[in-house]
């Protein structure tokens, strides 16, 4: 004789249980009143946390909270109600389930509760989409050079390339219907699980954590850093994401390498800078002290000197002082690269710092036979400017022009341009070659005619160019061979 089940408790519980689907009884207020033991397996909380709870709270996605109570709505109005939804489990991951709902009500037609029977079935759907992706992308992404994962709306890998094969060590078999985390790190998979909810919120396409250093998970469980850019790939049977993934570990050993270099060359530049100012400290003690002596000699204090003891002291007194001048410009150039070199404006007449130039460099025109002229516009020019640097720059400028025409003159010159102030040094020199002119306060080596340089290094130039920098200006350059040169300092209104 069959089993009768209706009027059977003990059958009834036994249906109950061995259910494999998840039945749930929830009250009206959709607190949960039943919770079987399939309930437990689909969603992962046991019956002692689930009863007393809201059934949507538990399994329901925020997202998806305004669709559930539209699904209770709908259920008072039918006998039975069947829909495909999306579910959540108690560690987070999202599932499919085809879910019925059935309203039971009392015998006076009011609501007694709801019955609701759940089925699992992410893992047909995963089937399905990744036959889907398969058919339609599968030869197309076989070609590209990147890494590429199609992951479906919970996360789940519905394709995975030759390339992803390749790269992260796993058969194509292994991971259709995993999670996208688990090729992620551990201790990002978590945060991941977040940043792909609020992505699929707002899809577009961009590159994944940007600013971050992200790292990928290999199958023998190393790590190594990549780059992913997501897309999202719309279907009519359902949304998309697509991650084209590159290994970027040479970029990374590269970008290594050059940090330690930069480190090493930061380190050397530093070793550099102290050794000009030690090597100029000691160098300019002895050396003053010759020039101390050198001109002592020369006023004759001592006693006589006959013509060609005064010629070559003199010879000595000249290269001193040019070498000292060279340990200067040298020590001003390791402060200026090592960034303590230390301006201090103040409000001046410019025309008045040039008359001064010009009366300091007077004498050493006259002996070479040069004409230094000073032409200043008749309203005084003022500017905040250091006045050392301003002065550095102008000797500089004005002593080479003397020093490298032979015949004619050198005019200094100040007007007002149409940005500001432009003082010019103006010769009759033997001018610049046109290749040479760019590279001319970039290097210290000599260019052009050897006559024009035939005992610089270029430093002054250079020297002058960086304090030009510095005082928010720049030197530009007007040169004919074989007629002459224009230096000019333009110095800017702010």
């Amino acid at each position: 004789m069959p089993h009768k089940i209706a009027g059977d408790p003990a059958l009834q519980r036994l249906v109950i249980e061995q259910s494999p689907d998840a039945l749930v009884l929830c009250s009206p207020d959709d607190e949960v009143i039943l919770w079987s033991p399939g309930a437990r397996a689909t969603f992962g909380y046991s019956e002692v946390e689930a009863v007393g709870r809201r059934f949507a709270e538990l399994v329901v996605p925020p997202d998806r909270q305004a669709e559930e109570q539209a699904l209770r709505a709908a259920a008072l109005g039918r006998d039975v109600l069947s829909r495909a939804m999306l579910h959540r489990h108690r560690d987070g991951r999202l599932l499919y389930v085809d879910s019925t709902t059935r309203a039971v009500r009392h015998d006076d037609g009011s609501l007694r509760c709801y019955v609701v029977c759940t089925r699992d079935v992410t893992a047909l759907t995963v089937e399905r989409d990744a036959r889907l992706l398969e058919d339609r992308y599968r030869d197309l992404l076989e070609w590209v050079p990147d890494a590429i994962v199609i992951a479906n709306e919970i996360g789940r890998i519905v394709l995975f390339n030759s390339q992803s094969e390749t790269m992260f060590g796993y058969a194509r078999g292994e991971m259709i219907g995993q999670p996208i985390e688990s090729l992620l790190p551990r201790r990002h998979g978590l945060a991941h699980v977040g940043h792909r909810l609020r992505y699929q919120s707002k899809p577009q396409v961009r590159r994944m954590g940007a600013g971050l250093e992200l790292f990928g998970l290999r199958k023998d469980g190393s790590e190594f850093p990549v780059e992913i850019s997501l897309s999202p790939l719309g279907a009519s049977d359902g949304r998309f994401v697509m991650s084209a993934i590159r290994d970027i570990s040479q970029q990374k050993l590269a970008e290594k390498e050059l940090q330690e270099k930069n480190a090493a060359l930061q380190v050397a530049n530093q070793a550099k800078d102290r050794f000009l100012a030690t090597m100029s400290h000691e160098l300019r003690t002895p050396l003053n002290a010759i020039l101390g002596f050198s001109g002592i000699l020369l006023m004759k204090l001592p006693g006589a000197l006959n013509a060609e003891q005064e010629r070559q002291l003199g010879i000595v007194k000249t290269s001193g002082e040019h070498l000292l001048s060279l340990i200067n410009d040298l020590l001003d150039l390791a402060k200026i690269q090592s960034g303590t070199f230390q301006l201090s404006p103040e409000m001046i007449d410019v025309g008045g710092a040039l008359k001064e130039v010009h009366a300091t460099l007077l004498p050493l025109a006259d002996k070479k036979g040069l004409t230094l002229s000073l032409q200043l516009p008749a309203t005084p020019l003022h500017r905040s400017v250091d006045r050392r640097a301003l002065s550095q720059v102008l000797l500089n400028l004005s002593n080479n022009a003397i020093k490298f025409t032979a015949t004619g003159s050198v005019l200094l010159e100040l007007s007002r341009s149409e940005r500001g102030i432009a003082i010019s040094v103006v010769d009759t020199g033997v001018g610049i070659a046109e290749a040479d002119q760019p590279k001319l306060f970039t290097s210290f080596t000599q260019v052009g005619d050897p006559r024009r340089r035939p005992e610089g290094t270029g430093l002054g130039l250079h020297l002058s160019a960086r304090l030009a920098e510095l005082m928010g200006g720049r030197i530009e350059l007007q040169s004919v061979l074989g007629v002459g040169s224009r230096f000019t300092l333009c110095l800017d209104d702010a």
